[in-house]
């Protein structure tokens, strides 16, 4: 079988790459068939995802987390730990499968580039659909390129001082995960252990401050981040501004004051506001089939999650 992209009504040509690039299985039943061939043209598949930014598996015999966890480790994507991310997730299998973000389903996660409010992000995200959702539930994504241009044309100004100080997250852990909130991610499953010592340890590895509550939740505050990044001599938007600007919102935590600039400043309401209106132009949405798989290269793809009804699965992996 060839790498051939096979186009959806939702898919954006941009110049010589499309987005995502679609490569239609046609209904291919060997399992063992799909797994050599994914081994066979590894390399030429990263050269599809690096041109093209994402690319999605349709109709491949992809009926499990363990199939898909398959075709990560025949495509030689190295495994990396979800330490430092805020979302509520279960792992799945014993390696690098866990669930998506597991907030209520009533609730929209707004875009983003995965763990990006931690020193070293993956290069790479990966999406698995076990079960579609009866209705919404779909994963956008938009190039990061694109959101960079439209910041600088929302406001130049404050886009160029956003670019120059860099950005500082602010949330407060729970000690216990909360399932209710679609950042609830307790400390101890965000930075893998068990004990307040072993957190402070992992904190200060990371270069984040700390306050330990009276509930023993953890106000945590990072290092100076970058907000735009050069990949490949082109700047992206890549942050977690977005995300925690509108969605970082729950018990203990407030969107708007979750990112400041270095010197502590929030960040302007009314260009947050107008980017909202500008992705839209941008922004690539389809309907999860069960068995879709979804690379997205994490250094210039924002993805996010649409509210959605029913049951729904879908499995999620990264890799550096």
């Amino acid at each position: 079988m060839e790498i051939k992209n096979t186009p959806i009504k939702e898919q954006k040509n941009y110049g010589n790459s499309v987005f995502p690039y679609v490569i239609n299985g046609e209904n291919q039943k060997e399992k063992s068939e799909f797994l050599l061939w994914v081994q066979q043209n590894k390399e030429a598949l990263k050269a599809t995802l690096h041109q093209n930014d994402a690319i999605l598996f349709r109709n491949f015999p992809i009926q499990s987390a363990e199939d898909f966890e398959k075709m990560l480790d025949a495509a030689e994507f190295e495994n990396m730990d979800y330490m430092g991310g805020a979302a509520p997730r279960t792992q799945v299998t014993k390696s690098r499968i866990l669930t998506s973000n597991e907030s209520p389903a009533s609730e929209a996660i707004p875009f983003h580039h995965e763990m990006s409010q931690v020193p070293n992000p993956p290069n790479y995200i990966f999406f698995c659909c076990g079960i579609s959702a009866e209705k919404g539930g779909a994963t956008p994504i938009i190039r990061s390129k694109r959101v960079y241009e439209q910041f600088q044309n929302i406001n130049a100004e404050f886009a160029n001082k956003v670019e120059q100080s860099g950005v500082r997250y602010i949330r407060v852990m729970p000690e216990k995960t909360d399932a209710d909130s679609a950042i609830g991610r307790s400390w101890k499953e965000t930075f893998q252990c068990t004990s307040k010592e072993e957190a402070e340890r992992k904190m200060q590895s990371l270069g984040m401050e700390y306050q330990w509550l009276e509930d023993n939740s953890v106000k945590t505050t990072t290092a100076i981040l970058p907000a735009i990044r050069n990949y490949q001599d082109q700047k992206m938007f890549f942050n977690s501004i977005y995300a925690a600007y509108h969605g970082w919102n729950d018990a203990r935590n407030e969107g708007h004051k979750s990112v400041t600039l270095a010197d502590g400043a929030y960040i302007d309401d009314t260009v947050m506001n107008t980017l909202t209106e500008k992705m839209k132009e941008d922004t690539v949405s389809f309907h999860w089939q069960e068995g879709d798989v979804l690379w997205i290269n994490n250094n210039t793809v924002l993805h996010s999650r649409e509210p959605y009804q029913g049951a729904r699965k879908v499995y999620a992996s990264i890799a550096k």
